[in-house]
């Protein structure tokens, strides 16, 4: 038994709002996941535990650490995460390793394939200048409520920020003043 499963709640899956975060720490740290390889991410991290999805995360940044351009980390990240040869020797030194999503292919997906993203989040990330700790803010805050309610409210967080970012006199602080009012008026509306 590896000393991941003798801790205690290892079985159990992290909270699923983690996923984005950490998904989120790797583009903070300059790893461009692209699309594809993102969703194939969370198909995996979501039933892990918060220990196994911290381990995975790091292999998957060590594999854009090593790797000598975007595309080949990319490539290398797939591998992990399908291939039954890469498995089988990450399972060799990590026990824990996690199982490929049974609905996956073992190759990676074509570039071309798209992420969904919700509508809600496309319409602020085309009005407003988005950083990962927004959407991570966004998601936490609006995620859960319905499609229609979440609309509403992005509507409302639009206006919101870009009446704030017009009224700020320096231009290089517009961003900030909106993306504050913009925050509590969500903050206000028992988001």
């Amino acid at each position: 038994m590896g000393h991941h499963e003798r801790q205690a709640g290892q079985g159990r899956a992290g909270p699923a709002h983690e996923v984005e975060t950490l998904l989120a720490a790797l583009a903070d740290a300059g790893r461009d996941l692209g699309p594809a390889l993102a969703h194939r991410l969370r198909e995996t991290l979501a039933p892990l535990s918060r220990q196994v999805r911290a381990e995975l995360v790091a292999v998957i940044d060590d594999a854009f650490e090593v790797a000598p351009d975007v595309e080949a980390a990319r490539r290398q990240a797939h591998r992990l995460l399908s291939n039954a040869k890469a498995l089988e020797a990450a399972k060799a030194v990590w026990p824990a390793y996690p199982e490929p999503p049974a609905s996956t292919d073992a190759q990676a997906p074509a570039a071309s394939r798209v992420e969904p993203v919700a509508p809600w989040l496309a319409h602020i990330a085309r009005h407003c200048e988005l950083v990962p700790d927004d959407r991570r803010y966004l998601l936490h805050h609006l995620a859960a409520r319905s499609d229609a309610e979440a609309m509403r409210l992005a509507h409302r967080y639009v206006e919101a920020w870009a009446a704030a970012a017009a009224a700020e006199s320096q231009v290089h602080r517009r961003a900030n003043a909106g993306r504050r009012t913009a925050n509590a008026f969500l903050i206000g509306a028992g988001c």
